[in-house]
């Protein structure tokens, strides 16, 4: 499953890549020296950087995780936030306005796993599946989320605990992105 997610992740980059620089050339972001990424491309002009995502050398361990949860992570969620770095990408599925998440270098990886360990204590302790969040919508009350035991994608109302499945997978849902203007 993890190399059907890496390789619908590089098609998605590849597609968000093509879309987004013929229409603007390469994205920008603000700089900030302590902050930096290797998926920063050129020096910074007037506090702004051109940047791509990245793949990373060597995949992220989340062994230290899914220990401390006492829970083991579905392959999927690793092979998203474990192998490439990136700014949040805007995008769309099925016209929900999305921005996917990952990382964007080692700091914030370590971040990014403190708040899904967050919301995995969170979900426990409202006696609900595992999920784990992968794309922010414009509601702070409503994720995309994978679902830690099937795989699926959902839609889920952290309020409410309602939760609509969007995709079969994580490699079918990345597969059905549009990509956005940055």
């Amino acid at each position: 499953m993890s190399d059907q997610v890496l390789s619908a992740l590089e098609q998605f980059f590849l597609r968000w890549q093509r879309d987004g620089e013929g229409r603007r050339g390469l994205p920008l972001c603000d700089w900030e020296a302590d902050w930096r990424s290797p998926c920063e491309l050129d020096e910074p002009r007037e506090g702004r950087v051109a940047w791509r995502p990245f793949q990373r050398e060597q995949a992220a361990d989340f062994t230290a995780m899914a220990n401390a949860l006492e829970l083991t992570l579905h392959p999927s969620a690793i092979a998203l936030f474990g192998h490439w770095f990136s700014r949040p990408l805007p995008c769309s599925f099925k016209g929900l306005r999305i921005e996917l998440i990952l990382p964007w270098n080692d700091a914030d990886l370590d971040l990014l796993k403190e708040n899904l360990i967050g919301h995995l204590l969170m979900l426990r302790k409202l006696k609900r599946s595992p999920s784990l969040f992968i794309a922010t919508t414009r509601s702070e009350m409503t994720l995309v989320s994978l679902d830690n035991e099937s795989g699926q994608v959902w839609l889920e109302w952290l309020d409410s605990g309602r939760r609509l499945t969007l995709a079969p997978s994580l490699p079918a849902f990345l597969a059905r992105l549009e990509t956005l203007p940055q």
